[in-house]
């Protein structure tokens, strides 16, 4: 059986950007995700918005806790090279059961008010997307954001996601899925 460390070399690795480190999710990183949690700007297009600190402090424990499971997928915190500082976090997880197929993998990020507009989530959830089919040799990536959120859909069609469908959640949410295939391995980008 792959020991801890193995299984954390192998699947959880630190990924470098030019400017960011993507790093897994370690039991320090709670205060700040709580606070973004917390900020109802940031969480209007999540799906489970905290509407007290104290439920984002314990959605943030929940998603510590989570991530440092044995799976080959999580969360990333987009920490800055230079200054240290912690813009956010971006994600592989399995597409929750909104409609599609149960092994469908979906990429997703969420920044800080004071890192928008910089590039960072682009930057970010590129290097990850290509982690995804260098490391992990997905297929195909998914990601779903919520109808009116423009900024991430930029983001997504920079990637070179290209929009599928639209559809409603359980809740009522209109959503929008976008999905982009593994280039051919000679045409992936080192």
């Amino acid at each position: 059986m792959e020991t801890q460390e193995a299984w954390r070399r192998k699947y959880r690795v630190n990924l470098d950007t030019p400017r960011f480190l993507l790093r897994p999710l370690t039991l320090g990183d709670v205060d700040w995700l709580a606070e973004l949690h917390a900020d109802q700007e940031v969480n209007q297009f999540l799906w489970d918005r905290a509407e007290t600190p104290e439920k984002a402090r314990r959605n943030a424990e929940t998603v510590v806790s989570l991530d440092l499971m044995r799976c080959q997928f999580g969360h990333w915190a987009i920490q800055d090279k230079s200054s240290g500082a912690v813009h956010g976090w971006t994600e592989l997880s399995k597409l929750r059961p909104w409609s599609g197929l149960s092994d469908e993998i979906a990429l997703s990020y969420v920044l800080r008010r004071a890192s928008w507009g910089h590039g960072i989530a682009t930057e970010a959830a590129g290097r990850l997307l290509r982690h995804a089919f260098e490391v992990a040799q997905l297929e195909t990536l998914m990601a779903v954001i919520m109808a009116g959120n423009t900024a991430s859909k930029r983001v997504l069609e920079k990637l070179g996601m290209r929009f599928v469908k639209s559809a409603k959640s359980a809740h009522g949410k209109r959503l929008e899925y976008f999905r982009i295939d593994a280039p051919p391995p000679e045409n992936i980008e080192k």
